[in-house]
């Protein structure tokens, strides 16, 4: 959970311009994301190549039904001799030009649908995982950080406040 603390002249920033603000920062976390850029700047790393065996009807109960792969004995599970990434790449259908990184942290979409603004207040955001994803959520972020804020993350929001609050300080003298 990010949670960021702004400072300045109250009677020049309300509640609905700190939610705008959250607004316009979770869409950018969620453009990066999809670019399979971390809360660094960084590359994910790459997913596991390691054989693995995707349950067909038990799972997290918010990922896709496998597809490719090869059925197992059983049939309650389907074997990717690539690992997650063969099933993820088989899963979504990948290869369109308009597709996200390889890595982007999106396989049903319940992630990053649930990556939402928590709380904002007149000083204050917080940008989190609803109830529906945290089971999982924050576990894949402690192994790839997605949510949170780089320092040029950080240095944009705070030229945005700035600029906001200028030209807020200018209509303000225009009316005298």
């Amino acid at each position: 959970m990010g949670t960021v603390k702004l400072k300045f002249p109250k009677k020049l920033w309300t509640k609905k311009d700190t939610m705008r603000l959250a607004m316009n920062t979770l869409a950018s976390i969620k453009l990066r994301t999809s670019q399979g850029l971390d809360a660094n700047g960084d590359k994910f790393d790459e997913y596991s190549v390691k054989p693995i065996y995707i349950p067909i009807e038990k799972g997290t109960g918010t990922r896709l039904k496998p597809k490719g792969g090869r059925v197992s004995r059983t049939g309650k599970s389907v074997f990717y001799s690539g690992g997650y990434e063969e099933y993820k790449h088989e899963s979504r259908k990948r290869g369109g030009p308009d597709d996200s990184a390889n890595v982007d942290l999106v396989l049903s979409g319940s992630l990053m649908n649930n990556l939402v603004v928590l709380n904002a207040e007149q000083t204050r955001f917080t940008i989190g995982l609803t109830s529906h994803v945290q089971y999982y959520g924050y576990y894949v972020n402690e192994k790839r950080e997605f949510i949170g804020l780089s320092d040029k993350d950080v240095d944009i929001l705070f030229k945005t406040v700035r600029s906001e609050i200028a030209s807020k300080i200018n209509k303000e003298d225009k009316k005298k």
